[in-house]
């Protein structure tokens, strides 16, 4: 059966069961957190590659159960390579070959090298919000214990993997005849889940092969009993005390990944310095590795300046690198609604009412704005990336994401890159003292 057949036969599935919910295509978009457009593409077979994320949530929607939730997921899985003749066993391989640049994450490659050789903690879920460099960091830590510590290293591709990770019974003779089936440790990577897992499976594994790690990348921890999660956050940004102190200003990793992308497309020009648009810029794409390089990518065209201009009247603007740059991994809003759909409904709204206050916060002015107690909630949006902790002296400030508020708030309005630490500050302390 081709690609195109087995994508127009999920298609039309989706179809009849939407029209049989009495669901206009806008409303199961609503209700899955996508675009009319992607639900249109998945109905006319135009989209051939469902994440399996997308075909849940679209199952959640359609309250689909029993064997009929199997038999729309068995539609969306029958095309991908990972999931038909070729399991996972045929695809676990080394490591991809790591291009660009790698920044500011020296402490995080360190920290879990260690973990997973010192500590020895053996199943590891590195999570993330999409583009802020999970994969890039797996792959430092990969290379440098198979280079530096003689460990046997299997990547797995994990995008298409099933949520009880039945493929991974095709990995058992990788696994337990890598190294001769003794001796050298083995790492196993699962790159690129794309929703929550459970299953003994991967504890079968462990069980087999004492030497064995597992790393899984996702955005959102898994079920899996016994993980250690290591929440990956984006880069350090300065604040705006420091915008006039371009050697300061050179320090902060956000700054030298963007200037790093800058130099490379214009060798020949003149060196772009830090400069208080760099870090305002680094500030509004919230330090995100992803987003810093995509916008970069427009750096031919557009000074800093310009740059910044044009998002704070459009944040999307470009949340896709060029036509000519290469295909596009999906938009910063895409990776954002993917994260928010995962959420427990009570942390959703939690997060939608942090949304709303003015810059950073600590725990307890955020309690007194919000009448609830926070900190699970902040946990919760720390280890799922959309909120990350503010760069300021004193006591730990938090704050929302810009990205999740744009998208939170239903469209692309500009986020308020204008206003000063103080006035921000000043905001919240006004809010609190009123609520007082």
């Amino acid at each position: 059966m081709t690609t195109a057949t087995v994508s127009d036969q999920f298609g039309g599935l989706l179809r009849a069961h939407r029209r049989r919910s009495g669901m206009t295509q806008q409303q199961m978009a609503d209700l899955a957190t996508l675009s009319v457009r992607a639900i249109r593409d998945l109905e006319s077979g135009r989209a051939r590659r469902p994440r399996q994320e997308t075909v849940r949530l679209l199952a959640d929607v359609l309250r689909l159960t029993g064997t009929t939730r199997d038999a729309f997921h068995d539609a969306a899985r029958a095309h991908l390579p990972s999931e038909g003749s070729g399991t996972a066993g045929s695809v676990a391989g080394p490591p991809p070959v790591l291009l660009g640049t790698t920044v500011g994450r020296e402490q995080e490659i360190h920290s879990l090298i260690e973990l997973l050789t010192a500590d020895q903690q053996r199943l590891v879920s590195v999570v993330g919000l999409g583009g802020v460099g999970k994969t890039r960091l797996v792959r430092e830590v990969a290379g440098a214990l198979r280079d530096g510590h003689g460990w046997d290293v299997l990547w797995v591709p994990a995008a298409g993997l099933s949520p009880d990770l039945r493929e991974l019974r095709h990995l058992e003779p990788a696994v337990t005849d890598a190294g001769g089936g003794h001796g050298p440790d083995v790492l196993l990577v699962l790159d690129g889940l794309g929703h929550r897992v459970e299953g003994p499976l991967a504890h079968h594994l462990l069980g087999r092969r004492p030497g064995l790690r597992i790393v899984l990348t996702a955005p959102t921890p898994s079920r899996l009993t016994g993980e250690q999660v290591v929440p990956v956050a984006p880069l350090p940004v300065p604040g705006r005390a420091l915008d006039h102190d371009a050697a300061a200003l050179a320090e902060f990793a956000a700054v030298r990944l963007f200037l790093s992308h800058l130099r490379r497309l214009r060798p020949h020009a003149t060196r772009p310095a830090a400069t208080a648009a760099v870090a305002e810029l680094c500030r509004t794409l919230d330090g995100v590795p992803g987003a810093l390089e995509t916008t970069a990518a427009w750096g031919l065209v557009h000074s800093p300046e310009e740059l910044l201009r044009s998002l704070v009247r459009d944040p999307e603007c470009f949340s896709a690198p060029p036509a000519t740059w290469g295909p596009a991994s999906g938009s910063a809003g895409e990776a954002v609604r993917r994260s928010l759909a995962v959420l427990e409904p009570p942390l959703r709204e939690r997060l939608s009412a942090l949304s709303e206050l003015p810059g950073s916060w600590t725990l307890e002015e955020a309690a007194l704005l919000t009448g609830a107690t926070l900190a699970d909630t902040v946990y919760g949006l720390l280890v799922h990336g959309l909120a990350r902790t503010a760069d300021e002296d004193g006591p730990d400030r938090f704050r929302v994401l810009n990205r999740v508020r744009s998208v939170l708030a239903g469209h692309s309005a500009p986020f308020p890159c204008g206003h000063g630490l103080s006035a921000e500050r000043d905001a919240v302390s006004e809010a609190v003292r009123a609520v007082a």
